[in-house]
C-alpha cells in the first residue's frame, strides 16, 4: 500500500475513535444523570408524632 492509503486508514481510524468517544460520553453522561434504583423516604410531620 502506498503513503495515501495509509493517510486515509489513520484519518479514517481517528474520525472514528472521536466519534465513538463523544456518543460514549454522552451515553455515559445521560446513565449517570438520572438514578434509576434510589430510595425516597418520607416523613409527614404531624404533631402526634412528636408527643
Amino acid at each position: 500500500m502506498n503513503r495515501k492509503t495509509y493517510r486515509l486508514c489513520l484519518i479514517v481510524l481517528i474520525v472514528s475513535a472521536v466519534v465513538s468517544g463523544v456518543f460514549y460520553y454522552r451515553f455515559s453522561q445521560e446513565k449517570h444523570a438520572v438514578p434509576k434504583e434510589a430510595t425516597f423516604v418520607s416523613c409527614p410531620l404531624t404533631g402526634s408524632d412528636f408527643a
